[in-house]
């Protein structure tokens, strides 16, 4: 068995069925991302607390399985300089 090609067909699914960790946010929702308005999500319901992350300008952050699309491009525009890390 390929499990490339069976991880893939799996995730896929999974996507089609409306799995939110595989919907990479939306333009506007990059666009009008800045230090006061964003929302950056790792559980379903509960955004991360802003004082969590502080001023992101110029830190490197690595995503690890981070590869939905979600975090990183938010975390990018706040300034970070995001390595992502996914399969």
């Amino acid at each position: 068995m390929d499990y490339v090609k069976k991880n893939k067909a799996t995730i896929d699914q999974w996507i089609a069925d409306g799995w939110q960790w595989g919907k990479p946010i939306t333009h506007e929702q990059y666009a009008t991302t800045n230090s006061d308005n964003y929302a950056l999500f790792v559980t379903p319901t509960k955004s991360v607390p802003h004082k969590w992350l502080g001023d992101l300008a110029g830190k490197k952050v690595l995503g690890l399985a981070a590869g939905g699309g979600q975090q990183g491009p938010i975390l990018a525009k706040l300034g970070a300089e995001v390595t992502i890390m996914d399969f």
